[in-house]
C-alpha cells in the first residue's frame, strides 16, 4: 500500500470515529428533549400549581423545556402508572402528594402498580398541602363544630365534595367525618379545582380541599378548618379542629418531585440540582406564595424520612377507614 493511500484510510478511519463517538458523547447529553412533568390531578389544584411553578422555572437550568401534562383520575396513579410505564431515561417525572403514594398502596395491597422508593425515588420536595373543610360564604355552619353539630343531628343529609376518592383530602375528609360521627354523601371530582367550584355553586354543602384552593375565591368560600396539626402561616385566620373542641388531627402532604429509581445517574443528579435550585429561589417561593402555598424545600433524603413518619401515622388510619 502506498503512502497516499495509507493515509487516506487513516484520515477515514479518524473521520468515522469522530462521528461515531462524538454522536455518542452527544446522545448521553441529558436532558436530550423536553421534560414531561406529570400530573395525577386536574390544572388548577394545589399539585399542579407547584409542578407548573417549578416547569415555568426550569430553562434557567436545562437545557430543554419542562412540559405540564394533567393525567386525573385513580388518586394521581394513572399519571405514576403513565411514568412507571415510560422509557427510564429521565425525560419523564411526576409531581405528587407523598400521602396519596401511601394511601394507594394500603388500598390496593398486593395489587399496587407502583410503589414510592421502590419503584420511584425522591429528586426533592417542593412544600406541603394543607388539608381545609371549605363552605360557601353564605353557609349557616360558621365552624367545624356547627358542622359536626347538623351532620349528627341530619345524618345522610349533607352532601361534600373532594378531589377524587382514595386522595389524600378526600381521606382526611373521610377520616373527619369518622371521628366525629358525621355521615354524609361524597360526591367525587377529578380534581380540587372542581370540587371547589361544586361549592362555589352550591351544588354540595362543604367540600376537603387544600386550603389553598380558597385564594381568589373569598367572595364565595369560607374555610372553617385544617386538618394539620397547626394553623397554615398564609391562613392563620383558620382553626385546627382540635382548637374548635373537635378531634385535633395532624396529617399535611408533602409534595414530592419524583423519577423512576433505574434512570441514568447524569439525569437525577441534573434534576436533583435544577429542582433545589428553583424551589430555594425567592422567584419561586413568591410565585407560590400568590397562588396561596408556601414553598419549603427539602432534599431526597428528607423527602425518604418524611414518608417514613407519613406512613407511620397514615397506614393505620387508611386501614381503620377502608377497613383493610
Amino acid at each position: 500500500m502506498n503512502f497516499s493511500k495509507l493515509f487516506i484510510k487513516s484520515v477515514l478511519v479518524v473521520v468515522i470515529s469522530v462521528v461515531v463517538f462524538g454522536s455518542q458523547s452527544a446522545k448521553a447529553e441529558f436532558p436530550e428533549k423536553p421534560i414531561q412533568m406529570m400530573v395525577g390531578f386536574g390544572a388548577g389544584g394545589g399539585t399542579d400549581v407547584y409542578a407548573r411553578n417549578l416547569a415555568g422555572l426550569i430553562h434557567d437550568h436545562m437545557t430543554m423545556p419542562m412540559l405540564v401534562v394533567n393525567k386525573p383520575g385513580a388518586a394521581g396513579m394513572i399519571a405514576a402508572k403513565t411514568m412507571n410505564d415510560a422509557e427510564a431515561d429521565g425525560h419523564m417525572v411526576l409531581t405528587a402528594g407523598g400521602g396519596n403514594f401511601i394511601i394507594k398502596a394500603v388500598t390496593d395491597g398486593d395489587k399496587a402498580k407502583v410503589s414510592p422508593l421502590k419503584t420511584f425515588q425522591p429528586l426533592g420536595g417542593l412544600g406541603q398541602l394543607v388539608t381545609s373543610v371549605v363552605v360557601h360564604r353564605d353557609s349557616p355552619f360558621k365552624s367545624a363544630k356547627d358542622l359536626v353539630e347538623y351532620g349528627k343531628k341530619n345524618p345522610g343529609k349533607l352532601r361534600w365534595s373532594h378531589s377524587g376518592r382514595g386522595s389524600f383530602h378526600t381521606m382526611g375528609g373521610m377520616l373527619f367525618l369518622k371521628q366525629n360521627g358525621v355521615k354524609a354523601q361524597d360526591v367525587p371530582f377529578k380534581g380540587g379545582a372542581k370540587a371547589r367550584q361544586a361549592v362555589v355553586s352550591k351544588q354540595v354543602d362543604f367540600a376537603f380541599i387544600g386550603i389553598q384552593q380558597t385564594a381568589g375565591f373569598e367572595d364565595h368560600l369560607r374555610a372553617i378548618g385544617v386538618t394539620s396539626g397547626s394553623r397554615d402561616p398564609l391562613y392563620m385566620d383558620v382553626p385546627t379542629f382540635g382548637e374548635q373542641g373537635l378531634v385535633q388531627m395532624s396529617v399535611a402532604q408533602p409534595i414530592i418531585v419524583w423519577a423512576r429509581n433505574d434512570i441514568p445517574e447524569e439525569a437525577t443528579i441534573k434534576l436533583t440540582k435544577a429542582i433545589e435550585e428553583i424551589a430555594t429561589s425567592e422567584t419561586f417561593m413568591g410565585t407560590l406564595r400568590k397562588a396561596g402555598l408556601i414553598g419549603s424545600y427539602f432534599t431526597p433524603e428528607e423527602a425518604v424520612k418524611r414518608m417514613s413518619e407519613l406512613d407511620d401515622i397514615l397506614t393505620p388510619v387508611v386501614r381503620e377507614v377502608f377497613n383493610k
